[in-house]
């Protein structure tokens, strides 16, 4: 009698546990209610106005202004050597020659074959009708014939004489009196080293800070010597091999202590404005049409500010337009912000002291 009901009684029990159970569920349903986000992390800095200032160091190595080695076109006996490796020349000196001697009477024979056929047109011309007309188209024709031999005689001797095409120093002298030379080898080797010039390989990067008439400065690797120079020429196309443009600087020299070879370090210096907005690169964020900032706005939260960006100095940024003196910007954390987000600051700073924030 007794077992008849238990299984009721349970029945009973577990339809309460059930009914308890759903009302439990059902006040789980209920939305939660959310408390405030947690702020934002970061670091901020006053934008201060300073001077914006382009600096720019770059390696270079002494080139000679004018570079020529010097040779007798037709070879020859060297008859003579007038200078020695390390001398002084003026333009026009003449510093060797190469068989003179048979050139000069290369040209003597010229010269008397000339005085021939100017005789024979002579005559051609007193018997006037006496000469048929091809006959005397042949004499004036010998004629200027023999007057082109003479001025090419006196070519060839002026190039038996070696002369300096310009003032320099004798850098190498590859002959020596006695020698047969051949046509054309190399004789001597003649420099300009005032004004010396350096060299400089410059990136795509770096190029467009330098112009035509630009003061540098050079200081060499190998003395304490530091001279002022301008930039002489830009290259107007990269070098397809290295990706770098060729850049010379002309640097007084009189003295000869800068020698071709040497190295050293050709900085500059450019103001592009005495009060500027200039901000580490690394503060601005780019989107997918436009570049800013985040600014420390007055109830603690993010806000957007666009910028006009004048120009990039190194891994800092000019700002022409978008942020004033007294701004404060978002300096640290700033990557994953949006527009409105509760900010923490955890660190004050002033913009900015050799690229660095002041705290």
């Amino acid at each position: 009698m007794t077992s008849r009901f238990v299984p009721a009684l349970t029945l009973a029990l577990v339809m309460g546990c059930g009914s308890a159970g759903a009302e439990k569920g059902a006040a789980d349903l209920t939305p939660p209610t959310l408390t405030d986000a947690p702020s934002a992390r970061v670091e901020v800095a006053t934008v201060s106005l300073i001077p914006a200032v382009r600096r720019l160091e770059l390696p270079g190595e002494v080139k000679a202004s004018a570079d020529a080695n010097l040779a007798a076109p037709l070879g020859g006996f060297v008859e003579d050597v007038l200078v020695k490796e390390g001398q002084s020349v003026r333009r026009g000196q003449l510093l060797a020659r190469v068989d003179v001697a048979s050139r000069e009477a290369q040209l003597r024979v010229a010269e008397a074959q000339a005085a021939q056929a100017k005789a024979e047109l002579d005559r051609a011309i007193a018997l006037a009708d006496g000469l048929s007309g091809q006959a005397r188209l042949n004499v004036e024709t010998q004629a200027k014939i023999a007057e082109a031999n003479v001025e090419l005689a006196r070519i060839n001797l002026r190039r038996a004489m070696i002369v300096a095409p310009f003032a320099g120093k004798i850098a190498k002298v590859n002959v020596e009196e006695g020698e047969v030379v051949a046509p054309g080898a190399p004789a001597m080797r003649l420099v300009a080293v005032d004004p010396a010039l350096i060299e400089l390989s410059v990136s795509d990067i770096d190029v467009a800070q330098l112009e035509e008439g630009q003061a540098v400065r050079f200081t060499s690797l190998s003395s304490p010597l530091v001279v002022d120079g301008v930039v002489q020429r830009r290259g107007v196309a990269a070098d397809l091999g290295t990706r770098t443009w060729t850049v010379e600087v002309a640097v007084p020299n009189a003295d000869g202590a800068l020698m071709p070879g040497m190295l050293g370090r050709v900085s500059l210096e450019r103001t592009l404005s005495e009060s500027g907005v200039l901000i580490p690169q690394d503060w601005i964020v780019t989107r997918a049409s436009s570049r800013g900032v985040f600014l420390l706005g007055e109830d603690d939260v993010a806000r957007w500010r666009d910028l006009e960006i004048e120009a990039f100095l190194t891994d800092q940024a000019l700002i022409r337009s978008g942020l004033n003196e007294g701004d404060v910007v978002v300096s640290a954390g700033h990557r994953e912000l949006a527009e409105g987000d509760a900010l923490y600051v955890v660190r004050r700073g002033v913009c900015c002291e050799a690229g660095r924030v002041k705290y």
